[in-house]
C-alpha cells in the first residue's frame, strides 16, 4: 500500500534523514530520503505515536530556487589559533548537477516551511549547505510505517 500526503511537511521530522537521491535546478525539486519520522498528527498515521519510514519521496511543487549556500567555516590549528576563515558561498545554478551527486548520502539537519518557502539544511561529507526554495506546495509518498527502533 502506498501512502501519500500533500502540504503536510510539518507532520514529518526530517532531522537526521539520509538523502539517497536529490534533483533540483531546471525541473521539479525531488528528494528520496530514509529515516524520516512520521509524527502522530500526520493524516496517514493511524498509530498514536511517532513512526518512521525509509524510501520517502519528497517533492516541492512549482519550485523556485531562491538560494543554495555553502556554509563557511573557521579553521584552527591544534593550539586553537585561527588559521583561516572561509566565508559563506552562493552555489551557482551551473553547479547544481554536481552538487546533487555530492548530496547523495548526506544528512538533513532540518527541513522547515514558512509560508511558501522551504529551508533545508544539509550536512554533506565535508561541507554544509542551506537551500532556500519557494514552491506552491509539497507532496510526500512512502510505502510503509516502521517502529522507531527498526533499522
Amino acid at each position: 500500500m502506498r501512502f501519500y500526503t500533500e502540504n503536510e511537511v510539518e507532520t514529518f521530522d526530517f532531522g537526521e534523514a539520509h538523502i539517497s537521491e536529490i534533483r533540483f535546478g531546471l525541473g521539479p525539486f525531488y528528494m528520496l530520503v530514509d529515516n524520516v519520522k512520521i509524527l502522530e498528527q500526520n493524516s496517514c498515521n493511524r498509530d498514536v505515536r511517532t513512526m518512521r519510514t525509509n524510501g520517502l519521496t519528497f517533492r516541492i511543487i512549482d519550485p523556485q530556487i531562491v538560494a543554495v549556500t555553502e556554509e563557511g567555516c573557521k579553521i584552527y590549528n591544534a593550539d586553537g589559533v585561527l588559521q583561516k576563515e572561509v566565508p559563506d558561498r552562493t552555489v551557482s545554478p551551473e553547479e547544481y548537477a554536481k552538487l546533487c551527486k555530492e548530496l547523495e548520502e548526506a544528512v538533513i539537519y532540518k527541513l522547515e516551511k514558512t509560508g511558501d518557502s522551504y529551508c533545508i539544511s544539509i550536512d554533506a561529507e565535508e561541507h554544509e549547505y542551506t537551500m532556500e526554495i519557494k514552491g506552491s506546495g509539497d507532496s510526500e509518498e512512502w510505502d510503509r510505517f516502521m517502529n522507531l527502533a527498526e533499522l
